[in-house]
């Protein structure tokens, strides 16, 4: 019996370390059917009746992959013990993923032939096992230490207005959500239900330190230990200047985008061309951040104008860095694919980025998680429209609303300009699995790839030619 128990269990653990992807995936999957089973207990809800399956799922699914996307408002709909459960998804889903990758990612940098994408290549230094857990023991002072400073920041503004327990408990929760890229807020008693940051427009200090803690979350760790280190060190490696730079010219476009599409649309009183013209450029910014994979909105979404709508889209699908609480296909498989395209308008055999060269097998695996992020986005979009037909003939929404949806729960950034609660429940089962598949695929198809030992086929084929272009 002993000896039948032990083999079982090296034959599992052999299954679980023959593909590190596969301890992700669990991993989360254990994550997200435990936070169904307590979300969907009545002592989670505020009425004491159980919110069915379903919405129980779909929310534990957006909480553990750091969404956003809701069919309830957070605030109005759950109780203390619901919330309390959200942000431990939130909390576990957010380092979870940072701290598993971080692992395997160090842990292949260990020998020698086994390569990652591009957090492995330009990391600093050779990480031992000892390594690994300096490493994380670092990812988690970090991520605490953040998240404290946050809260007590939030809690000078929340704290005289809702009192010493509330004003506290609101803003640990929401600075926990900032930088974990989660999007959920509990204001809606406060400011109404869905209403996210509209209402604080007017508070440079929110605004700010939301954005702040978005984009530090969004940063990664690679990014976080080069910093830090820098005193020491002296320099940042190419992966930290790539992330920075690219971090601050996309914030940056994004902000003079929204700043002229916008200034004139007055739509609704939550459009930014509604707002005094004082509050117009730091709603711009924000809305450049909150597409970086965290959900929160100082603007209506819903009567954004079109060319907003796809430059959100474009900035979701890019998304953070590798390694970080964001999602997205990642800013530097972006850079990469970005800089291939130019190197060869130029005619250069290599691929240049910054004066560094970069291998072709780089582009082949950016080339690859792009066109597997294209394919669930296009998917997803594609059975939104079948599914939501008649909402878009009666004109409550449109196609690009639909891709807009798709992106944002692929990208787990949590916006919507369609309104997730008006989907039907169909569309919400869609939703799901890309969510799901939107933050734990790009990372464990980059591992799967970065594992992967080249090998030369026994056959030679014939060279085929065919035109491009």
């Amino acid at each position: 019996m002993i000896i039948t128990r032990k083999t079982r269990f090296n034959s599992a653990n052999r299954w679980l370390n023959a593909k590190p992807a596969r301890v992700i995936c669990l991993t989360f999957l254990g994550v997200i059917l435990a936070g169904t089973f307590l979300l969907a207990l009545p002592a989670a809800s505020q009425s004491r009746t159980s919110i069915g399956i379903l919405r129980a799922l779909f929310t534990a699914t957006s909480a553990t992959c750091v969404t956003g996307l809701v069919v309830v408002d957070t605030a109005t709909h759950w109780s203390i013990f619901g919330k309390l459960v959200i942000i431990s998804l939130i909390q576990i889903g957010g380092l979870g993923l940072v701290t598993i990758t971080s692992f395997f990612y160090s842990f292949m940098r260990r020998k020698a032939s086994l390569k990652t994408l591009v957090i492995a290549q330009e990391s600093t230094a050779n990480f031992g096992f000892s390594d690994v857990l300096r490493l994380v023991r670092k990812i988690m002072i970090i991520t605490f230490s953040v998240e404290v400073a946050g809260g007590i920041i939030f809690a000078t503004r929340f704290i005289p207005q809702y009192g010493f327990i509330r004003g506290l408990g609101i803003s640990f929760f929401h600075s926990i959500s900032s930088f974990c890229n989660a999007g959920f807020d509990i204001y809606g008693e406060l400011k109404g239900p869905f209403s996210s940051l509209a209402s604080f427009n007017d508070d440079p200090v929110v605004i700010l330190t939301t954005g702040l803690l978005i984009v530090i979350g969004g940063l990664g760790f690679v990014v976080w230990s080069d910093l830090i280190d820098y005193n020491k060190n002296r320099k940042l490696n190419f992966h930290s200047k790539i992330i920075l730079i690219l971090t601050g010219s996309l914030i940056l476009a994004g902000t003079l985008f929204f700043l002229l599409a916008e200034n004139g649309n007055r739509s609704s009183a939550s459009s930014l061309g509604s707002l005094p013209a004082w509050q117009r450029p730091l709603a711009a910014l924000f809305q450049s951040i909150t597409p970086r994979t965290a959900g929160f909105n100082s603007i209506d979404q819903t009567t954004l104008t079109d060319s907003s709508k796809f430059m959100t889209t474009v900035l979701m699908f890019i998304g953070a860095a590798p390694g970080s609480t964001g999602g997205g296909i990642k800013i530097s498989t972006f850079a990469i694919i970005a800089a291939t395209i130019i190197s060869d308008i130029r005619g250069q055999d290599d691929i240049l980025m910054f004066r560094h060269r970069l291998p072709r097998e780089t582009f082949t695996r950016a080339f690859a998680i792009m066109g597997l992020a294209l394919t669930i986005v296009m998917s997803a979009t594609m059975l939104l429209t079948f599914l939501e037909s008649r909402a878009i003939i009666a004109g409550r929404f449109g196609f690009l609303d639909l891709l807009f949806e798709s992106t944002s729960a692929f990208a787990t950034v949590g916006l919507s300009s369609a309104g997730t609660p008006g989907l039907q429940p169909a569309s919400w089962v869609v939703l799901i699995p890309v969510m799901y598949l939107g933050r734990v695929g790009p990372a464990s198809f980059a591992l799967s790839l970065a594992m992967m030992k080249s090998s030369k086929p026994d056959l030679v084929y014939p060279e085929g030619r065919t035109l491009v272009g």
